[in-house]
């Protein structure tokens, strides 16, 4: 089943509003911080409120991603046989679990909503890069569903319903990757006050670059926001899915080296193993990649 639509924006310019897209397409550029409130507080409220959102879930969750529905309270998830009877989502459950400072994660909601649908087709498009959209639904204060952390992805936040307090610590992460953030090379969270601290109210935007650490929590009310997310192709991208995943299909890259017979042939294999990745090197065509990224990012 989809959720109901009608009058909901349905672009990219619609949702930005009142930043103009040359506004906003700089910010993205420079990953720059920005707050708009937003004079009406409906503008958001046709795209998926708590109401839309849990029909979403009612008909399509859990579905086939593994990471497509979580119930959290600052990055503790809880399994979800305890929000869940009989294979199904049991919403008295998961309305106990608001009550007490819990948050519920749907990623992927423009799968279901067509308006949102529409405005991740414009922004790859537009951009080249990759876009989905996830909802975050919260309620009681104290509590977030995450803690203090920072996200790869470009995050364009647009408050649906109820409040939700953002707060922001620099210094940011220069340009994160998702394997950076999960490797031990991540920084640790800042300990210092924040340079960002507002109450989001229905309506407003809020644009949370890369890299920006943060922490957000709702009102005393169910608050509901929408993060549109943006990931950009980068070099690393390139390597790793262009160059190094394709050799796992090739017996040079899976024989045990020591394995092998003596000091030639690990000299052999190294010459071998060399003389593959300088091919693939000179095969690799940026443009390319870059064209065909929005498609399979995400």
């Amino acid at each position: 089943m989809t959720a109901s639509m009608s009058e909901a924006p349905a672009t990219l310019a619609e949702l930005i509003s009142p930043l103009t897209e040359p506004e906003f397409l700089g910010l993205l550029r420079r990953r720059e911080l920005a707050y708009r409130p937003g004079a009406n507080g409906d503008r958001f409220a046709p795209l998926l409120g708590w109401s839309g959102l849990r029909r979403i879930i009612a008909d399509n969750y859990p579905g086939k991603r593994r990471d497509g529905m979580r119930v959290t309270k600052e990055s503790v998830i809880v399994p979800a046989d305890r929000w869940m009877t009989h294979g199904k989502v049991d919403f008295a459950k998961l309305e106990q679990f608001l009550a007490d400072g819990y948050s519920i994660v749907v990623l992927h909601v423009d799968e279901h909503v067509p308006a949102l649908a529409a405005v991740c087709s414009e922004i790859k498009s537009r951009t080249l890069e990759g876009s989905w959209v996830g909802a975050v639904a919260t309620s009681g204060t104290g509590a977030g569903a995450f803690r203090v952390h920072y996200d790869p992805e470009d995050l364009v936040i647009l408050q649906v319903e109820g409040t939700k307090r953002w707060q922001i610590f620099g210094p940011p992460v220069s340009n994160p990757l998702r394997r950076l953030m999960l490797s031990k090379l991540s920084p640790k969270p800042p300990e210092t006050e924040p340079i960002f601290d507002e109450v989001l109210e229905p309506g407003d935007l809020l644009f949370v670059p890369a890299g920006n650490w943060h922490h957000c929590e709702g009102g005393l009310s169910t608050s509901v926001h929408i993060g549109i997310f943006f990931l950009p192709p980068t070099g690393w991208h390139a390597a790793y899915d262009e160059m190094l995943w394709p050799f796992l299909s090739e017996e040079l890259f899976r024989t045990p080296l020591t394995r092998l017979d003596g000091a030639s042939a690990i000299e052999e294999a190294e010459a071998e193993v060399k003389s593959r990745l300088i091919e693939k090197i000179s095969e690799l065509k940026l443009n390319e990649f870059i064209a065909g990224w929005s498609k399979v990012a995400y």
